[in-house]
Protein backbone atom coordinates (compact mmCIF):
# COMPACT_ATOMS: atom_id res chain seq x y z
CA UNK A 1 0.00 0.00 0.00
CA UNK A 2 2.92 2.30 0.79
CA UNK A 3 4.53 2.10 -2.39
CA UNK A 4 1.30 2.86 -4.11
CA UNK A 5 0.76 5.99 -2.30
CA UNK A 6 4.71 6.77 -3.29
CA UNK A 7 3.75 5.54 -7.15
CA UNK A 8 0.72 8.26 -7.06
CA UNK A 9 2.98 10.57 -5.09
CA UNK A 10 5.53 10.82 -7.56
CA UNK A 11 3.12 10.71 -10.68
CA UNK A 12 1.28 13.51 -8.91
CA UNK A 13 4.82 15.43 -8.68
CA UNK A 14 5.82 14.42 -12.49
CA UNK A 15 2.78 15.92 -13.88
CA UNK A 16 2.86 19.13 -11.94
CA UNK A 17 6.66 19.56 -13.13
CA UNK A 18 5.79 18.84 -16.62
CA UNK A 19 3.17 21.26 -16.79
CA UNK A 20 5.24 23.70 -15.33
CA UNK A 21 8.09 23.34 -18.36
CA UNK A 22 5.47 23.75 -20.72
CA UNK A 23 4.39 26.96 -18.83
CA UNK A 24 8.15 28.36 -18.80
CA UNK A 25 8.31 27.80 -22.78
CA UNK A 26 5.27 30.71 -22.98
CA UNK A 27 5.88 34.08 -23.28
CA UNK A 28 3.24 36.59 -21.83
CA UNK A 29 4.26 39.04 -24.78
CA UNK A 30 2.74 36.48 -26.60
CA UNK A 31 -0.94 36.29 -25.39
CA UNK A 32 -3.15 38.01 -27.23
CA UNK A 33 -5.41 41.16 -26.53
CA UNK A 34 -8.84 41.13 -26.47
CA UNK A 35 -8.74 44.55 -27.51
CA UNK A 36 -7.64 44.27 -31.31
CA UNK A 37 -10.06 44.23 -33.43
CA UNK A 38 -12.19 46.06 -30.71
CA UNK A 39 -13.46 50.10 -30.29
CA UNK A 40 -10.51 51.23 -27.87
CA UNK A 41 -11.45 51.84 -24.41
CA UNK A 42 -11.66 55.37 -23.10
CA UNK A 43 -8.63 57.47 -22.77
CA UNK A 44 -9.55 60.48 -21.38
CA UNK A 45 -8.10 62.07 -17.94
CA UNK A 46 -5.62 64.96 -16.87
CA UNK A 47 -2.38 65.90 -18.69
CA UNK A 48 0.58 65.06 -17.04
CA UNK A 49 1.77 68.53 -17.43
CA UNK A 50 -1.56 69.91 -15.40
CA UNK A 51 -2.44 71.17 -19.18
CA UNK A 52 -5.67 70.59 -20.68
CA UNK A 53 -7.22 67.00 -20.56
CA UNK A 54 -6.44 64.97 -23.17
CA UNK A 55 -9.46 63.17 -24.90
CA UNK A 56 -9.44 60.41 -27.38
CA UNK A 57 -11.86 62.53 -29.85
CA UNK A 58 -8.84 64.57 -30.20
CA UNK A 59 -7.03 61.76 -32.26
CA UNK A 60 -9.97 60.79 -34.56
CA UNK A 61 -9.49 60.23 -37.83
CA UNK A 62 -5.43 59.60 -37.20
CA UNK A 63 -3.77 56.47 -36.39
CA UNK A 64 -2.79 56.27 -32.88
CA UNK A 65 0.55 54.96 -31.27
CA UNK A 66 -0.92 54.42 -27.06
CA UNK A 67 2.39 53.99 -25.00
CA UNK A 68 1.67 53.07 -21.36
CA UNK A 69 4.70 53.59 -19.20
CA UNK A 70 6.73 54.56 -15.54
CA UNK A 71 8.93 56.38 -13.74
CA UNK A 72 9.30 53.14 -12.13
CA UNK A 73 9.67 51.08 -14.87
CA UNK A 74 13.62 49.79 -16.09
CA UNK A 75 12.09 49.08 -19.80
CA UNK A 76 10.25 52.20 -19.83
CA UNK A 77 13.89 54.03 -19.55
CA UNK A 78 15.43 51.48 -22.39
CA UNK A 79 12.41 52.31 -24.39
CA UNK A 80 12.50 56.25 -24.29
CA UNK A 81 15.03 57.10 -26.55
CA UNK A 82 13.20 55.23 -29.51
CA UNK A 83 9.83 57.20 -28.57
CA UNK A 84 11.93 60.40 -28.40
CA UNK A 85 13.59 59.25 -32.25
CA UNK A 86 9.86 57.80 -33.62
CA UNK A 87 8.07 60.91 -32.68
CA UNK A 88 10.49 63.14 -34.23
CA UNK A 89 10.36 60.78 -37.66
CA UNK A 90 6.57 60.80 -37.74
CA UNK A 91 5.97 64.80 -36.59
CA UNK A 92 5.08 65.67 -40.29
CA UNK A 93 2.63 62.74 -40.88
CA UNK A 94 -1.19 64.31 -40.60
CA UNK A 95 -2.60 60.79 -40.09
CA UNK A 96 0.04 59.45 -36.95
CA UNK A 97 -0.60 60.71 -33.49
CA UNK A 98 1.15 59.40 -30.22
CA UNK A 99 -0.20 59.47 -26.99
CA UNK A 100 1.84 58.59 -23.18
CA UNK A 101 -0.11 57.44 -19.80
CA UNK A 102 1.97 57.75 -17.32
CA UNK A 103 0.37 55.42 -14.73
CA UNK A 104 0.99 53.83 -11.49
CA UNK A 105 3.00 56.94 -11.11
CA UNK A 106 3.56 60.03 -9.42
CA UNK A 107 3.29 63.50 -11.11
CA UNK A 108 6.73 64.42 -9.88
CA UNK A 109 8.67 61.29 -11.35
CA UNK A 110 6.52 61.40 -14.27
CA UNK A 111 7.82 64.49 -14.93
CA UNK A 112 11.24 63.89 -13.73
CA UNK A 113 11.33 60.77 -15.77
CA UNK A 114 10.94 63.09 -18.80
CA UNK A 115 12.99 65.85 -18.06
CA UNK A 116 15.80 63.65 -17.32
CA UNK A 117 15.26 61.60 -20.99
CA UNK A 118 14.09 63.85 -23.01
CA UNK A 119 9.71 64.94 -23.43
CA UNK A 120 9.34 63.53 -27.34
CA UNK A 121 6.94 66.52 -27.46
CA UNK A 122 3.82 64.35 -27.51
CA UNK A 123 1.41 64.75 -24.73
CA UNK A 124 0.75 62.49 -21.70
CA UNK A 125 -2.18 61.22 -19.55
CA UNK A 126 -1.86 60.76 -15.82
CA UNK A 127 -3.14 58.03 -14.55
CA UNK A 128 -1.63 57.36 -10.80
CA UNK A 129 -4.58 55.28 -9.94
CA UNK A 130 -4.70 52.72 -12.99
CA UNK A 131 -7.93 53.34 -13.71
CA UNK A 132 -7.34 54.30 -17.76
CA UNK A 133 -4.57 51.00 -17.77
CA UNK A 134 -7.21 48.74 -16.33
CA UNK A 135 -9.52 49.60 -19.15
CA UNK A 136 -6.92 48.95 -21.88
CA UNK A 137 -5.90 45.77 -19.85
CA UNK A 138 -2.36 46.98 -19.06
CA UNK A 139 -0.77 44.57 -17.01
CA UNK A 140 3.16 46.18 -17.52
CA UNK A 141 5.05 48.40 -18.39
CA UNK A 142 5.53 49.33 -21.32
CA UNK A 143 2.73 48.22 -23.12
CA UNK A 144 2.02 50.16 -26.56
CA UNK A 145 -1.32 49.97 -28.28
CA UNK A 146 -1.63 50.83 -32.52
CA UNK A 147 -5.48 52.19 -32.57
CA UNK A 148 -6.84 53.22 -36.10
CA UNK A 149 -8.64 56.15 -37.45
CA UNK A 150 -12.06 54.97 -36.46
CA UNK A 151 -10.90 53.81 -33.31
CA UNK A 152 -10.59 50.27 -33.47
CA UNK A 153 -6.82 48.73 -31.54
CA UNK A 154 -5.01 46.95 -34.41
CA UNK A 155 -1.88 45.87 -32.35
CA UNK A 156 -0.86 45.25 -29.02
CA UNK A 157 3.13 45.51 -28.25
CA UNK A 158 4.07 44.39 -24.40
CA UNK A 159 7.64 45.40 -23.43
CA UNK A 160 9.66 48.24 -24.84
CA UNK A 161 9.66 48.68 -28.89
CA UNK A 162 12.63 48.57 -30.74
CA UNK A 163 14.90 50.31 -33.35
CA UNK A 164 12.41 49.84 -36.51
CA UNK A 165 9.26 48.75 -34.20
CA UNK A 166 7.37 51.33 -36.61
CA UNK A 167 8.27 50.44 -39.63
CA UNK A 168 8.52 46.45 -39.06
CA UNK A 169 5.18 46.27 -37.18
CA UNK A 170 3.00 49.65 -37.75
CA UNK A 171 3.47 50.68 -40.92
CA UNK A 172 2.46 47.08 -42.35
CA UNK A 173 -0.59 47.34 -40.18
CA UNK A 174 -1.13 51.35 -41.25
CA UNK A 175 -1.23 50.17 -45.09
CA UNK A 176 -3.48 47.48 -44.56
CA UNK A 177 -6.30 48.59 -41.98
CA UNK A 178 -8.23 51.94 -42.66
Amino acid sequence: MANLWKTILLAGVAIILGLFALGLGNDPRNIPSPLVGRSAPNLDGPALDEGPPIAMEAFKGRWLLVNFWGSWCGSCVREHGYLVALARKTASRPDFAMVGVDFKDTRDGGRRFLAELGDPGYRHLFDPDQKIAIDWGVYGAPETYLVDPSGIVRHKHVGPLFDGWFEKIALPIMETKP
